[in-house]
């Protein structure tokens, strides 16, 4: 009788945390579909704003709507689509805030439309760049209208102070450790990278 107890105890407590994961799970989601249809529509002020707040102590939120607005200009037109969620993580809890590692994929169409991008060995470099990045089979040159096909997986952390379910994103980009160690702490991390 004690043993049946003690089980039925541990399961309701079980099903809780599950439903709990649940909950988080469909948050990120509505605010992920949020971020994405914002990057796709190009409305950065609201990309901006669904951005983890942390981030605006090294770049302030009127510089890094600027900086994505400059994205496109000086002959360069690009256009993010084909949003796909992969996963989201179960959520961690670590000093007052939550965390979940997100993994995407996206498709980005970038075109070359200034006479200094026509050159053979411009455009070269620059394949050869993205295939370093992306792979060199996620990576498509079109030659009819000097762009380039890109489908790229990425993953991203989602942050919310704990209980809440205003998530932010910061997107987790290979080569910018030393920022994300500053963002977001080893504990944290190393919980959720268990769980990949």
């Amino acid at each position: 009788m004690k043993q049946l107890l003690i089980l039925l105890v541990l399961s309701s407590g079980l099903a809780a945390a599950a439903r709990g994961q649940d909950e988080a799970r469909q948050a990120i989601q509505q605010r992920l579909n949020e971020y994405f249809e914002a990057t796709k529509s190009k409305d950065w002020d609201k990309t901006v704003n669904l951005l983890y707040p942390k981030l605006f102590s090294l770049v302030s939120k009127e510089d890094m709507v600027q900086m994505f607005r400059d994205m496109e200009g000086n002959g360069v037109e690009f256009e993010m689509k084909g949003f796909e969620l992969l996963r989201i993580s179960d959520t961690v809890n670590y000093a007052g805030e939550s965390f979940a590692l997100i993994g995407y994929s996206a498709r980005m169409n970038i075109r070359f439309t200034s006479q200094s991008y026509q050159e053979a060995s411009v455009l070269e470099a620059i394949r050869q760049n993205y295939e370093a990045t992306y792979g060199a089979e996620n990576v498509h040159f079109r030659a009819e209208n000097n762009s380039f096909g890109i489908r790229s997986e990425k993953a991203m952390f989602a942050i919310a102070p704990e209980g809440s379910s205003e998530w932010t994103f910061m997107e987790s980009e290979p080569g910018q450790e030393s920022l994300l160690r500053s963002m977001i702490p080893d504990a944290a991390r190393q919980k959720l990278a268990g769980q990949e």
